[in-house]
């Protein structure tokens, strides 16, 4: 069985970013590392980390989709 951060651990995760700049930079540029260097501090080891690609140019999104860009969310009140 693959073992992977679990939602608790990623709380952790994004938890360590905010306190500590170094850790943010590192989940920044090379996230894979900076899951592997917190499993280390806490004694876990992960096999199995999700890739997120980049968040696609916005110039090469298909023209018929610029309007959905601009629409604000409805208003909650």
């Amino acid at each position: 069985m693959a073992n992977y951060p679990t939602n608790a651990d990623w709380g952790e995760i994004h938890a360590k970013a905010w306190q500590d700049p170094q850790f943010r930079q590192l989940l920044e540029t090379d996230p894979t590392q900076a899951v592997k260097d917190y499993g280390k501090s806490v004694g876990k080891s992960f096999d199995l980390i999700v890739k997120i690609e980049p968040a696609p140019d916005p110039l090469q999104i298909p023209e018929k989709f610029w309007p959905l860009l601009h629409q604000s969310p409805p208003a909650c009140c």
